[in-house]
């Protein structure tokens, strides 16, 4: 029997890291939103950089940030998934799309599923996924999706418009390979209010330069507790007995 109720929508929160408008990246962002719409309900939050990067320089502790951005990322950590695109500059993802994810609660997106994408100049880019993207929402301890889209600037019109087809496979295909973990969902809807008190808790606390301490293996707002699993996994193992 499947555990996904099709009268909920998902909670999604897209973040797009292009820094102008119209942008590619958010061009590349809104198709996958739109793909995923076809296929189950959602609502969606829609994050720019292009409308919040001029809020973002400067703040060292969460605190400082203006009460948008704050918003911003009490809704990232609240989100039963993300859809987090980027374009790449110098090989990687821009500062200030960084410097938004350091003041994110560091145990709120532990197994939240995570959609990867990015928009580049050529294919040279395109392992930017794979070596930037997935090791920063590991750290997260979030459950990338296991299909990422990559777009270069051929993919698109002059107007912003995606143009290849080939990208718009890409983007079915991901969206396919998504959809069984994110129907899945079981904390689909409850998640904001396990994280309200991480998120209240890294509103007055939280800042890039404070050490933080955390266990290797962090607890899930999405899945039973880890106790609960490993002691189905071992119930029959037997102890050795002491002579």
């Amino acid at each position: 029997m499947s555990v996904f109720n099709s009268t909920k929508p998902l909670n999604i929160v897209a973040v797009s890291g292009g820094l102008n408008h119209p942008s590619k990246t958010e061009a590349l962002v809104q198709a996958i939103i739109d793909e995923l719409g076809e296929a189950t309900p959602i609502q969606v939050h829609f994050i720019k950089f292009s409308e919040i990067a001029p809020l973002l320089g400067g703040a060292i502790y969460r605190k400082q940030l203006p009460q948008r951005v704050q918003d911003d990322l009490a809704a990232v950590e609240a989100a039963d998934a993300l859809i987090v695109g980027t374009p790449v500059y110098r090989a990687s993802f821009t500062g200030l799309f960084k410097h938004f994810f350091d003041f994110v609660e560091q145990t709120a997106l532990v197994d939240v599923p995570v959609l990867l994408a990015a928009s580049g100049g050529s294919d040279r880019h395109a392992l930017v996924l794979e070596h930037q993207l997935r090791p920063l929402f590991s750290f997260f301890q979030a459950q990338t999706l296991p299909i990422g889209v990559y777009a270069t600037d051929r993919d698109f019109t002059l107007e912003y418009t995606i143009y290849s087809e080939a990208l718009r496979d890409r983007i079915t295909l991901a969206v396919a390979r998504a959809l069984p973990i994110l129907e899945w969902a079981p904390a689909k809807g409850q998640r904001a209010e396990v994280v309200k008190s991480k998120t209240q808790q890294a509103n007055q606390n939280l800042g890039i330069n404070k050490q933080i301490e955390q266990d290797e293996v962090l607890p899930s707002a999405a899945v039973p507790s880890l106790d609960a699993a490993e002691s189905r996994l071992h119930q029959n193992k037997v102890k050795p007995q002491v002579a």
